[in-house]
């Protein structure tokens, strides 16, 4: 057994997998689930195997991955990997949902399967469920406001984005969070997946809507209560990173995003 003490760590989970399955029959089910995971094994291997530094498992349905160290130029390649895997994810109608933290955890691999235990696992499970949409969330319980200047370079060019910011009430991103997690918002953050795919409104509202209908042709798939709430939900924040990364263009003259313009990347 691997133990990452106090390292970076994410749990990826597929958003209403099991909503999928019982839509399934058993022969459909597993034949989509290879299609599913060898789709997101080879976005999971583009996106991280060329950083020793970080490693990664599947784990039931989804993955857990993690840093090597405490090393926070590690968290960046994180974030940028988990970013770029929930936009390519949508792309084929599959929603994610990823949770970030750190802390200590530990993952055995063997020939029967892969072991995850530790306070980081218990942390990620807690953190990762409290999530009601699509996308990815940072929690650094000890940030202080000064360490990690990676932090501030992500938030400048909306690669992180806050729960609010200082705009009207109706663009504002009020995160629908399970109640009782006790997480403190000057010590969260969210993944900007948007900023991957720049897609217009209606193209990625249908996209979040169509969520597994490339799958299984039950026009019901998508209609359980739950499911719909969480595509709400996730169009409201993708509104909110859109507005956002509008707001940065327009002071693009700014040393931050200058270079970013017209290389489509904000």
């Amino acid at each position: 057994m691997k133990e990452y003490s106090n390292a970076f760590i994410g749990k990826i989970d597929i958003l209403g997998y099991d909503n999928l399955e019982n839509r399934l029959d058993l022969r459909a089910r597993a034949a989509k689930e290879t299609e599913i995971f060898d789709f997101l094994d080879k976005q999971m291997s583009s996106n991280f195997d060329n950083y020793s530094e970080i490693k990664w498992v599947r784990y039931g349905d989804g993955y857990i991955i993690s840093s090597i160290d405490d090393n926070p130029s590690h968290l960046e390649k994180i974030i940028i990997g988990c970013r770029m895997l929930i936009a390519m994810s949508l792309e084929r109608t599959i929603p994610l949902r990823v949770a970030i933290t750190q802390k200590t955890i530990n993952i055995d691999i063997s020939d029967k399967g892969s072991t995850v235990s530790g306070p980081g696992w218990e942390c990620l499970r807690s953190i990762e469920k409290s999530l009601e949409w699509m996308g990815g969330f940072l929690y650094l319980p000890n940030y202080d406001g000064r360490h990690y200047p990676i932090i501030k370079k992500l938030i400048e060019t909306t690669s992180l984005v806050v729960p609010q910011n200082n705009a009207l009430n109706e663009q504002r991103f009020q995160p629908p969070f399970k109640k009782g997690k006790g997480l403190k918002s000057d010590r969260t953050w969210f993944l900007n997946w948007y900023r991957c795919l720049l897609l217009p409104k209606e193209k990625q509202d249908e996209q979040i809507d169509n969520w597994w209908q490339g799958y299984v042709q039950d026009p019901k798939v998508n209609d359980d209560t739950d499911v719909k709430s969480k595509q709400e939900n996730s169009k409201m924040f993708c509104d909110y990173c859109r507005m956002l990364c509008q707001a940065a263009y327009l002071v693009y003259m700014s040393k931050v995003n200058a270079n970013l313009v017209g290389k489509g990347d904000i």
